[in-house]
Order: structure tokens, then C-alpha cells, then sequence
């Protein structure tokens, strides 16, 4: 069976969604589905999709001796505390990519992102962002949440922390990173990066459509009901595509799609913004140090 020896590990809303559709339409790569099974996230147990081995291997038996690159992209990785642990204990010789952003923007957008998801109940961000440490005691936290960590915005997006603790894992020279402001800006480049790290020739694709832009519910009461159906319409869906023979019945992603509109960040109270830069900056510096690049404009006057 053919197993994955790549994984883009995060961190979330940085870009990876779109550089694992790239990458999964590459004809010698396969990204599986679901796009983030979570498997290696042990101390995100609600999140992992897949519960033990044989549920994970099987997620990438569509792969065949034309797949010289086979890979995931379970963003909670940076984030778990054990999870790079477990893939270099599986997966020693593997692949990471990553990508980066700046905290400030990350944790906004990841807000919006745990809104559509519904594990989120606060759609102001400054009142989200306020109950961190609530929600770290294990307060406060929303009835439909799958994980209280993945609320706590004050610590996902210490990517410097995240790196390097990664980097304590795994060599270097197995893993590429890339910053969200060049991927938007030049997703052709790094795309072509991306390929040659992983022993791809470039495919001549010249069309990088923006990939999970941010939405926000038409309706707050009927979101939970798509992005979290009843377990009985997820088991009657399970039944209808084997019988069918199909991967996918598509009912569900065209609610979803219909459920959700376009959506711009919110704007950031400027005391909010002084707070947040503050909090940040010992870990925006870690990671400046770390991949050796300038990151002073993250903070601007602030700094």
C-alpha cells in the first residue's frame, strides 16, 4: 500500500488549502481526502478524522506507482504539541511544508474560519479574543466545539514557538517554508518551489484560483446544521455512496456553498491591535531568527 511521504503541516489560513489543490492537481502528486485527517494530532482527538491505522492508510489507497509525491495536509500539526513527534516516528524520511503569516492577520482570519465551522459562537473577535484565557481553563467554551484549544488564537498562531519545535524534530534540509504575503503574490513561484522540493517536474500550470477565500454564514441557526449534520444523515450518506460506488454525493458541499457568503475581515480596534502586537512579538522575532528574514513590518511602529 502506498503510504504518504509528504505533509504540509500548517499553519491554518495561511495558504495551505490552496497549495494542497495545486499540488493534488499535479499528475504525479495525490493530496488524500479528506484533505486533513488529523491522524498524528493525538491531543486533538476530536479533530483526527481518522481514528487508528487502517482508517489513515486507507485514505490514500487511491495512489499508484505514478504518485511519485503522496501527501496530506493537516494544518493542526504545528499547532499539537505531539504531533510532529509521531510523524517523524512513522515517517522519518518525510517532507514538510509549511506556511507562514503574520499572527495578526492569521489569528483574524482563523476566527472567521472556527465561525464557519461553528466551533466558534463569538462573532465579534475582540470578545473571542478576550476570552482566551477563559476558554484555556476550560470556560466559556461553545457548546458545538470540537476542541477548546483550537479557540485559543492567543497561542495557534505562535508560529515561531511552532517552528522551531518542529525543527527540533526533523532536519532542516527536509523541511521548505514560505510566507503567505509571497505565496498571494506570486503563488506561481512558489508553487514551482513546492514541486522541486518534492521531486516534481513543473506541470506548466499557469492558473492559481483563489482557494478558500473567507465567508460568513447567511444564517447562524442553520450553518451548524450543514457544517455538522445529525449523525443519522452522515450514516444514511455513508450508505448511499457505497451503494453507488462514489466518493462523494455532493448534496452536502452544495448546501454549504449555498449557506455561505463572501465575507471582509473585521476591522481591529486599535487598542485591541496594540495588545495583540505586543503579545506577539517575542514570537514574531523567534521566528525571524529562525527563517532569517525580516518580519519588522508584522509589527510596524509598534515593534
Amino acid at each position: 500500500m502506498t503510504l504518504p511521504n509528504f505533509f504540509i503541516v500548517g499553519a491554518p489560513k495561511c495558504g495551505t488549502t490552496a497549495l494542497s489543490v495545486y499540488l493534488g492537481a499535479h499528475p504525479n502528486a495525490f493530496m488524500c481526502v479528506p484533505k486533513e485527517p488529523a491522524y498524528f494530532a493525538l491531543d486533538f482527538p476530536a479533530i483526527r478524522v481518522a481514528k487508528n491505522w487502517n482508517e489513515y492508510a486507507t485514505l490514500f489507497q487511491g495512489a499508484d506507482k505514478t504518485h511519485a509525491a503522496v501527501g496530506e495536509a493537516s494544518t493542526i500539526y504545528m499547532y499539537s504539541e505531539v504531533a510532529v513527534a509521531e510523524l517523524h516516528r512513522k515517517f522519518p524520511s518525510a517532507r514538510l511544508l509549511v506556511m507562514l503569516r503574520n499572527p495578526l492577520d492569521l489569528v483574524v482570519s482563523l476566527h472567521g474560519q472556527r465561525l464557519h465551522d461553528c466551533d466558534e459562537d463569538i462573532a465579534d473577535f475582540a470578545r473571542a479574543w478576550a476570552l482566551c484565557e477563559d476558554r484555556r481553563t476550560g470556560s466559556k467554551i461553545p457548546a458545538r466545539c470540537r476542541e477548546r484549544k483550537t479557540l485559543l488564537y492567543d497561542e495557534a498562531a505562535l508560529l515561531g514557538t511552532q517552528l522551531q519545535r518542529l525543527l527540533d524534530i526533523f532536519p532542516k534540509s527536509q523541511v521548505r517554508w514560505w510566507f503567505h504575503e509571497d505565496f498571494a503574490a506570486d503563488p506561481a513561484r512558489v508553487y514551482r518551489e513546492a514541486l522541486s522540493f518534492l521531486g516534481l517536474s513543473f506541470d506548466g500550470r499557469n492558473e492559481f484560483p483563489v482557494v478558500n477565500a473567507r465567508t460568513r454564514a447567511v444564517s447562524q441557526t442553520l450553518a451548524p446544521l450543514v457544517q455538522k449534520p445529525p449523525k443519522s444523515l452522515v450514516i444514511l450518506a455513508m450508505h448511499a455512496k457505497k451503494r453507488l460506488g462514489i466518493r462523494r454525493l455532493g448534496v452536502l458541499n452544495a448546501l454549504r456553498k449555498a449557506s455561505f457568503v463572501p465575507a471582509r475581515p473585521p476591522d481591529i480596534p486599535a487598542g485591541l491591535l496594540r495588545e495583540m502586537k505586543t503579545h506577539f512579538a517575542p514570537d514574531i522575532r523567534l521566528l525571524e531568527g529562525i527563517t532569517g528574514r525580516d518580519l519588522g513590518h508584522w509589527l510596524g511602529s509598534c515593534a
